[in-house]
């Protein structure tokens, strides 16, 4: 988008300063020639502004037409990221039920019968597209979801560390390298992890919540047909951007909590069957 204005006002300016230098010569030579032939010359001048004019709007068509293109691709893109914010939610429901899963499986109580339980589910990985980002020309959303690109591959690698040294423990114990104590030990140590990693799951979920719902307001403000309409597709979030997004997300978590119950009620059925 940068690039787009600064190409605009390069164009402005090159038709102000060539306007400055065209007027005087234009009065130079209209005095100059007035004794003379002045139809010959008013011709000329008047063929050289028409002239003049095209270009100028030529190339004002050129740039409305390049920032109309980028803002629909910015539309686009906003459409391809809450398609995005919703796989990564279902990615993170999936995650939290790991955690809980592997906590329940080895909680207090059965830990201290000594039962000997393993644990084979392992994390999803969140997928992670950074060239989305270039499609986008809202400074404060591409800097949130640069900010939460991060904080996925930190979650990505924290989950798969925990994967590796649990499948390590589970390894160990199977071929009976450590006794049913030291795995039980080890085990307690590793669900300390899973109650840390539930925690950033969760706060990853309210993340991803707040951009989908920003997602949404901004689809609301799309270009259609003119320049005066793309002012409506914003490079900044709006004054009242918190309001509206406290809004959103309380439609959008009455939303995924609906999903939820259908999918829990769909699970229940199937295991009564």
């Amino acid at each position: 988008m940068k690039l787009i204005n600064t190409k605009i006002i390069e164009t402005a300016l090159f038709a102000i300063i060539f306007g400055f230098i065209a007027a005087p010569v234009y009065i130079f030579f209209s005095s100059a020639l007035s004794g003379t032939d002045t139809n010959t010359f008013k011709s000329f001048a008047g063929a050289f502004y028409g002239a003049f004019f095209a270009f100028l709007f030529v190339r004002t068509g050129e740039g409305l037409t390049k920032i109309y293109e980028r803002k629909s691709k910015h539309f686009n893109t906003l459409v391809r990221f809450q398609h995005y914010f919703n796989d990564c939610l279902n990615i993170t429901g999936d995650n939290v039920f790991i955690a809980d899963d592997y906590i329940r499986i080895f909680d207090d109580r059965t830990l201290a019968k000594k039962e000997p339980r393993v644990f084979f589910n392992v994390f999803h990985e969140y997928p992670i597209d950074s060239e989305l980002l270039i499609g986008l020309t809202n400074i404060d959303f591409i800097n949130e979801v640069y900010t939460l690109n991060v904080e996925l591959r930190k979650l990505n690698d924290t989950m798969h560390a925990i994967d590796r040294s649990y499948d390590q423990i589970r390894r160990a114990f199977v071929e009976k390298n450590i006794d049913l104590d030291t795995y039980i030990l080890n085990v307690k140590e590793e669900k300390l992890r899973y109650f840390e990693v539930k925690k950033f799951l969760l706060e990853t979920k309210s993340d991803l919540v707040r951009l989908y719902s920003i997602s949404r307001i901004l689809t609301k403000s799309s270009p259609l047909l003119s320049r005066v309409i793309t002012r409506l597709s914003r490079s900044k979030y709006p004054v009242d951007i918190e309001n509206q997004v406290k809004e959103e997300m309380k439609k959008l978590n009455i939303e995924i909590e609906k999903n939820a119950e259908i999918s829990a009620e769909k699970i229940r059925k199937t295991t009564e069957i």
